[in-house]
């Protein structure tokens, strides 16, 4: 939420501009598998995509995971030759526009410029969630912050309604977002769903206790005196107030 009118106002006019930008191609079809090129800015109208890193060893990571509505590529087109890539993790469709013309074009309008670094700091937070999930909760709280994440931004884009939704990301991908071993998670996936507090079970997530999912993302299996908050912005807090009005004060600014 935005409590500056103001800067809701100039926000709002460059999302505006972004839309119309993106408005002007044709959409864009990617079978799953597919690495997306690193030229472009795409905007995700169906299906998900994950940036992966690949480290000095060969081995990769995925450092973060694109919803429908997200924009991919503001940040990996400033960075040519980067050992990054995005990959498609199911059937998508993205509209797309030329990254560098793009980002001139963009810079160069004001409230374009705001509202592209207000998205790369949504995007900031995110890494920062998951780096203070990764480096500070059990194996238990990593599995309870992906699922809980993942469940606000569906709810908040309004692609969901309940507590059900589909996961395409495989055990070992998940591996590769939450530094764990495919054997790890999937005995913890088999603690979580005995335990009936979440059931994972051919790429569909049903959350069948979200209090005790949530404290698990707050503590760990452990319940340790652990915290995932990163400043005021915890995925806590997200999971929380999903669906709950925002202050009349503050202007509601969808990330596109």
């Amino acid at each position: 939420m935005i409590k500056s009118a103001g800067l809701g106002r100039e926000l709002a006019l460059g999302q505006r501009k972004l839309q119309a930008m993106f408005a002007n191609s044709s959409p864009q079809m990617r079978r799953a598998g597919e690495l997306l090129p690193g030229d472009e800015i795409c905007h995700l109208q169906t299906g998900w995509a994950c940036q992966l890193r690949t480290l000095s060893n060969g081995r990769q990571a995925i450092i973060d995971v694109f919803l429908p509505g997200d924009l991919i590529g503001l940040d990996v087109a400033l960075y040519r030759g980067s050992p990054q890539g995005i990959l498609a993790l199911t059937a998508l469709t993205m509209r797309r526009v030329a990254a560098e013309d793009a980002l001139m074009d963009l810079m160069a309008y004001r409230p374009a410029a705001l509202y592209v670094a207000w998205l790369l700091g949504r995007r900031q937070q995110r890494t920062e969630r998951l780096l203070a999930t990764i480096s500070c909760l059990d194996a238990p709280g990593r599995l309870a912050v992906m699922v809980l994440d993942f469940y606000t931004r569906l709810r908040r884009k309004r692609l969901i309604t309940g507590s059900t939704y589909n996961l395409p990301l495989s055990q070992i991908q998940i591996g590769h977002y939450l530094g764990l071993t495919m054997v790890h998670i999937n005995r913890v996936l088999r603690s979580l769903r005995e335990a009936r507090i979440v059931n994972l079970e051919k790429h569909c997530v049903t959350i069948l206790d979200l209090e005790r999912l949530t404290g698990l993302a707050e503590n760990g299996g452990a319940a340790r005196s652990l915290s995932t908050r990163v400043g005021s912005n915890s995925i806590i807090e997200s999971a929380r107030s999903v669906g709950e009005a925002g202050s009349q004060s503050a202007i509601a600014i969808a990330e596109f």
